[in-house]
């Protein structure tokens, strides 16, 4: 599940805490009781959660104690499901975007509305553009963004300056991108010894490119694709086949990283590579990714969400208020490097973690942030993995372009309607 790469270094998990919550819920803040038995609240995230935070949160709210459900990655959204059936879900599930519309639709969580009109510590209006868009879509809040991760342009200063080309700006196009690959691609005979662009290593920036095109990607909650997608097949065709300045998709899990090893100029890929990149031996900068018709990029998160069945609804939220406070949102940043969704805490910068080379253009990640959207995120992520197969495929000959439009998008769609 390729989409799941995102918020820093996800460490491995292992067992489910299946913990009974126990003591009794009620409006009062649990702070103030006067009663001495802790509230117990289950949280499950499929990584481990800091415990300094916790910490923090127990601080505020002695009366409450939080569990934490620990779930590993790939089997996080097929566990939770089963368990909001079964009756055992946690009181908090930090969901995954996928799942945050079906639980709205079906129930399975609460709208947040009328906690966020009382509360202090949450501005809904300081949310970048694409939360308060899901909210729309799904006709109401329920869920809260943790944080965000985006996709963005990487790129090797000492190449550039090396080949004389100017560094990548905002308001670069995919013409501008091409063309400065041209120039940073390095040829010894029929050997390629410096690819001025990498290939989409990150493959889910099929997305962000269809969306540059000016499709709408997700629409109604099925894939609207048509031809933003086509121009951005041909135009990726172009870089890989044609002009050859960007080297062919590879299979499977084991990717080379040619712009980690210096063996490529430019990777457009997630956010989260800065802690990745963060002590290459070389200078290197981020900048957003090039526009196409319209500046686009797809936007990954986790939602803080409450169970609809818990009997601790207040004090869960309290848990939840707590994390998208100021407070929270800052010890979240600077243990995941990951900006708030809420634009001015992001501004405050604790999310940044440079290396002696890079990066200084911070600003580009959250220009990203309010040009993102939450796109293919939202729908089936094998459905959206298989159809990227496709798009790879094409790039390699096997696939025609038709059969794409005329077969394989409707099957999709067909199977996003199915998993309904």
């Amino acid at each position: 599940m390729f989409k799941k790469i995102i918020l820093s270094s996800f460490i491995a998990i292992s067992s489910v805490l299946l913990l009974a919550a126990c003591g009794s819920g009620g409006k009062d803040d649990s702070s103030d009781s006067a009663s001495s038995d802790k509230v117990k609240i289950r949280f499950s995230a499929w990584d481990k959660f800091p415990d300094n935070i916790v910490e923090e949160f127990n601080k505020e709210y002695p009366n409450i104690e939080i569990e934490l459900v620990q779930i590993p990655d790939s089997d996080y959204s097929q566990k939770i499901n089963q368990m909001l059936v079964g009756g055992t879900a946690p009181d908090v599930i930090l969901s995954f975007e996928t799942d945050l519309p079906k639980f709205a639709e079906t129930g399975s969580v609460i709208s947040l509305d009328d906690y966020l009109k009382d509360t202090d510590k949450i501005d809904v209006d300081d949310f970048i553009p694409a939360v308060n868009k899901l909210s729309e879509q799904t006709g109401g809040n329920y869920g809260l963004p943790w944080a965000y991760a985006s996709e963005i342009l990487f790129y090797n200063k000492d190449m550039f300056d090396a080949a004389g080309v100017d560094y990548p700006t905002k308001d670069w196009t995919w013409d501008d991108f091409e063309k400065a690959a041209e120039k940073l691609t390095i040829k010894d005979g029929n050997k390629t010894t410096q690819w001025g662009a990498d290939a989409l290593t990150f493959r889910g920036l099929w997305w962000s490119l269809a969306g540059q095109g000016g499709d709408d990607v997700v629409k109604d909650g099925k894939l609207s694709l048509s031809s933003g997608l086509k121009d951005a097949l041909t135009y990726q065709d172009k870089l890989t086949n044609s002009l050859k300045v960007s080297p062919e998709p590879s299979a499977g899990d084991s990717v080379a990283d040619l712009f980690a090893s210096g063996q490529a100029a430019m990777a457009r890929t997630g956010s989260w590579m800065t802690g990745q990149y963060k002590d290459v031996d070389f200078n290197w900068d981020i900048e957003t990714l090039p526009k196409g018709e319209r500046a686009y990029n797809s936007l990954h998160t986790g939602f803080y969400t409450i169970n609809s069945k818990s009997e601790h609804k207040d004090e869960a939220w309290k848990f939840v208020e707590f994390m998208m406070s100021e407070q929270g949102q800052t010890l979240n940043s600077k243990w995941g490097n990951n900006p708030s969704a809420l634009k001015t805490i992001a501004e405050q910068g604790a999310y940044k973690n440079s290396g002696e080379n890079g990066p200084t253009n911070w600003e580009a990640i959250e220009r990203a942030g309010q040009e993102g959207e939450f796109g293919y995120v939202l729908v089936n992520a094998s459905t959206t993995t298989n159809l990227v197969n496709q798009f790879d495929a094409y790039l390699l000959g096997t696939t025609p372009l038709d059969e794409i439009f005329d077969k394989y998008i409707p099957n999709a769609n067909k199977e996003i309607e199915d998993n309904q």
